[in-house]
């Protein structure tokens, strides 16, 4: 097969404030700052790539033009989760990120496809060994689209196929809503962690002022307790036990515009849960999807 074009969508940029959001406490514009010191996102890429925790690299898409047969080219793929391929024209159009082009560099059958894609990515290839031109997309763009609950839009890329579109988020939300989030495996994510960070606070329901002094009395009794834990020399990964699943958390999530459709027709539904649809209204906004 033969590639006529490739395109990146996101960058090393975006992959290290999708890492950083796992080990720090507040809202990206400070992770943001970091970018501009290239040899501190070199460290941290080179760090997760050598101790295999990949999947903060599927925060980035890469869309490739190729010519070839459509039956060998979907033949060649089949074995790969994070794949997709469209004929567009005479032409077919695969997508796939980084995560999965590092996994396909050793497959003899698309290697040359796989070193292609990850040209668009001049820093992530240098680490691997391979060589590519170019600057790495450290620039990172973003819009705050809502307060409560707070989300960013970091990538906005939709494609006439939504297979091939690509869309990012920053959020915050309950342990509760975030449990529900993550069982949407199509998507991606990388979230706060509580074996780094400690707890920045709570989200409640929307429930009676009564209902609500009850259960804002227990959490901060977890809370008193974690940090009683805390002094008495118990790690934060063991400590964390006692908080509630009130407990605020932080999550950078990306996906295909296809999946992120899937999420929207469940999440936005009126008996989904209130914290989790509130957020889902906001990204059908974004993505100007209606039900």
């Amino acid at each position: 097969m033969d590639v006529v074009k490739t395109e990146l969508v996101g960058g090393e940029g975006i992959i290290y404030l999708a890492t950083r959001v796992s080990r720090k406490v507040g809202g990206p514009e400070d992770i943001i700052k970091e970018l501009n010191d290239e040899s501190r996102v070199r460290r941290l890429l080179e760090n997760i790539i050598k101790a295999g925790h990949l999947s903060v690299l599927e925060h980035s898409l890469i869309r490739m033009w190729v010519r070839g047969d459509w039956n060998e080219i979907t033949n060649s793929l089949f074995h790969y989760k994070y794949v997709e391929a469209s004929r567009l024209g005479d032409e077919v159009i695969i997508s796939m990120n980084p995560r999965t082009a590092i996994e396909m560099v050793t497959d003899g059958s698309v290697k040359p496809l796989a070193i292609e894609a990850l040209k668009t990515l001049p820093l992530i290839s240098d680490i691997l060994g391979l060589q590519a031109n170019g600057e790495p997309n450290l620039e990172v763009e973003f819009e705050k689209v809502s307060e409560s609950p707070p989300v960013y839009v970091f990538v906005k890329s939709p494609f006439e196929d939504p297979k091939h579109g690509f869309y990012a988020f920053w959020t915050e939300m309950s342990r509760v809503a975030s449990h529900q989030f993550v069982r949407h495996r199509r998507l991606s994510f990388t979230q706060r962690s509580g074996r780094y960070t400690k707890p920045s606070g709570f989200v409640f329901p929307n429930l009676t002022s009564e209902a609500l002094e009850i259960m804002k009395k227990q959490a901060e009794s977890s809370y008193r307790t974690y940090m009683k834990l805390l002094e008495m020399g118990i790690r934060k990964e063991d400590a964390r036990y006692i908080l509630p699943a009130a407990l605020k958390t932080a999550l950078f999530v990306s996906g295909r515009q296809s999946d992120w459709i899937h999420f929207l027709e469940l999440r936005t539904d009126v008996h989904a849960q209130e914290e989790i649809r509130n957020f889902a209204l906001k990204v059908a906004e974004v993505m100007k999807w209606k039900r």
